[in-house]
């Protein structure tokens, strides 16, 4: 074990809430305070010694040597020969590990590099016909002519009449009360709602209101019905 990897072993352990020096302080809260205090400290030195001691200590050697992944290989051959599915389950496992630990480090890089570049070229190949389709029907064009056709518009409250006695399709056409507040074209027999709404036959929405409630929360007192112009244009001078 190196020396910096038990320096940070330490000071984890000096850290954690549940070390002995700690629990054995919970019996008084000032000595708890203290104690959790030096460890922290002593933590915070032994971790700034493990830094420099990493630093300075010769890296450990590793274990992985060709000749200890060829006995590791000949244990996944014995493994995959038995008649036992959990140790071919092993061997496979550890075949796996063999792949990984032999692969070129830059072979995952490398792999996902292809991998968004093919995602790249397919983007293209679908995203181009659409482009060329796009032009070739004209689609922008269409568009505009929608939009500027109204043909989708959709009133806001009195951009509409709140009620008339003419067919809102058909100028100069008269419409007949059928219902509440439900009235029919002389022309088509298409219902009309000024409460609730209706739409055009060009396809614009025209939303639903009613003309009484142009006044409400308009309140005038009730001996103003008594006043005269004179008194009225005296009021509001």
């Amino acid at each position: 074990m190196r020396i910096a990897d038990m320096l940070y072993a330490i000071a984890s352990w000096l850290e954690s809430p549940n070390n002995e020096a700690l629990l054995l302080a919970e019996y008084d809260d000032d000595c708890a305070k203290v104690v959790a205090e030096s460890c922290v400290s002593a933590a915070h030195t032994l971790r700034i010694a493990a830094e420099n001691v990493d630093n300075l200590e010769p890296a450990e050697d590793s274990h992985i040597t060709p000749e200890s992944l060829e006995e590791l290989a000949n244990l996944a051959s014995a493994l995959d020969s038995s008649d036992d599915p959990a140790l071919k389950k092993q061997a496979s496992v550890i075949d796996e590990l063999l792949l990984t630990i032999a692969a070129n480090p830059d072979a995952l890089t490398n792999k996902k590099a292809a991998d968004e570049k093919k995602i790249d070229e397919i983007k293209k190949k679908y995203e181009n016909p659409r482009k060329d389709l796009e032009e070739s029907n004209k689609i922008a064009d269409s568009k505009k002519a929608i939009d500027k056709s109204q043909m989708t518009k959709e009133y806001k409250i009195l951009e509409a009449p709140l009620s008339s006695r003419y067919c809102p399709d058909h100028a100069g056409a008269q419409i007949a009360r059928i219902g509440e507040h439900i009235w029919q074209c002389e022309l088509d027999k298409k219902t009309y709602n000024f409460d609730t709404g209706f739409d055009l036959i060009n396809g614009s929405k025209v939303p639903g209101g009613d003309v009484s409630q142009q006044t409400q929360g308009i309140e005038m007192p009730q001996q103003s019905i008594f006043n005269t112009r004179e008194g009225r244009l005296g009021e509001n001078s």
